[in-house]
């Protein structure tokens, strides 16, 4: 699987000269049915061209400038590693192509600036959540979201604790069991050591963990990102007692996360927040509904575009499959909409309405035809 962050989106939609070709297709899991995947992005570079040549491209420079793709259906490597959807993007002297955790739609769209809306579901809701896995051999900082996980590179962040506090081989702290004993307003730790290995004090695991979180503060510097502690029990409580993050959530991850995978620590950490992300689309939803009607909300979707291109969009549904073709043109702000098919030149304008909104930090919820307040597009102003 490959990763698609917000930094992908805003270098696609920094190319905005055309041509721009955008394919999406369905694959198979990695193993089977590799030959119908291959042709079936065939048949779309296919479609592509034929594309490119009505947008006035002369037949011979857009088989060039597919000719980079068309390297892909032979490429056994590439295919070994599908996931459930392809997205493939190319402009003249540019590839990229993800292969995601999402069933695509079928399509090849050829125009001034890149398609992205299938693929806003990887980064548009408020779905973020992280984790951090403790122990005192490895600290790693995930970010994960409903369709995956990966690790964030966190510069300063200590490899262990042994290497943080100098501890040569023959004092390294060993992970051993340990056991809370309260007493009235104070509690301590009873530790039973494994192999005559020395055992950190709280003092020196709480330097440790105040280390971490230090190095951590730039990362999550203007965050409100819940963040899942994943570790043994008895550090947990350390940590969470010197961390200036306020946003760790109540649920933690208990047990020596050390060798789990990203999948594994995914697996694992999503149904903790799951429900917290539906409630959290609901209440939006909801908010919506209540201001209808007051100025703050729009089903418009050409009001939307020229708001969203100014940042004023708070909250934006759209209809992950529907299309609305058109004209922005920023300058004037004015907006038009097709009553029929596109038009050379023509951007779809909830694509365009997503980007922006994302652009500005805003919300989107990119999600099907029967999550959305008004169809196909509903939006939340800022002001």
């Amino acid at each position: 699987m490959d990763t698609f962050s917000t930094s992908d989106l805003r270098k696609l939609t920094a190319i905005q000269t055309g041509p721009c070709v955008s394919i999406f297709m369905p694959t198979h899991a990695a193993g089977r049915d590799g030959q119908q995947d291959a042709l079936r992005l065939k048949n779309l570079l296919a479609q592509a061209e034929r594309g490119l040549i009505d947008q006035g491209l002369r037949a011979p420079d857009a088989k060039q400038l597919l000719e980079p793709v068309r390297e892909l259906p032979a490429d056994s490597r590439f295919w070994e590693k599908r996931s459930l959807g392809l997205a493939v993007f190319v402009h003249e002297g540019f590839l990229n192509r993800f292969r995601v955790p999402l069933s695509l739609d079928e399509m090849a769209i050829v125009n001034r600036r890149f398609q992205i809306k299938p693929l806003l579901p990887l980064i548009g809701t408020n779905d973020q959540y992280y984790v951090l896995a403790l122990s005192q051999n490895r600290v790693r900082l995930l970010e994960g979201r409903q369709f995956g996980m990966q690790e964030v590179k966190v510069d300063g962040l200590p490899k262990d604790m042994a290497q943080f506090l100098n501890y040569d081989s023959s004092e390294r702290p060993s992970l051993a069991h340990t056991a809370s004993r309260r007493q009235p307003g104070k509690s301590s730790a009873v530790v039973h050591s494994l192999g005559g290995e020395r055992e950190p004090a709280k003092d020196e695991l709480a330097q440790y963990f105040r280390a971490i979180d230090a190095a951590l503060r730039e990362t999550l510097r203007d965050q409100r990102t819940p963040m899942i502690l994943a570790g043994v029990q008895y550090l947990l409580p350390i940590y969470r007692e010197v961390s200036s993050y306020g946003f760790i959530a109540k649920d933690e991850l208990l047990g020596n996360p050390d060798h789990l995978s990203e999948h594994e620590l995914h697996s694992r950490t999503w149904p903790l927040i799951k429900a917290r992300v539906a409630v959290a689309q609901q209440e939006v939803a909801a908010k919506y509904r209540k201001l209808a009607g007051t100025g703050k909300t729009s089903d418009d979707v050409r009001k939307i575009v020229a708001a969203a291109h100014q940042g004023q969009v708070e909250s934006l549904f759209v209809d992950r499959a529907a299309h609305r073709w058109g004209v922005f043109d920023p300058a004037s702000g004015e907006v038009i909409e097709r009553e029929s098919s596109p038009q050379r030149g023509d951007d779809d304008l909830l694509d365009l309405a997503a980007v922006q909104t994302l652009l500005h930090r805003g919300e989107v919820y990119a999600v099907a035809a029967d999550q959305v307040p008004a169809q196909p597009v509903a939006a939340v102003f800022r002001y």
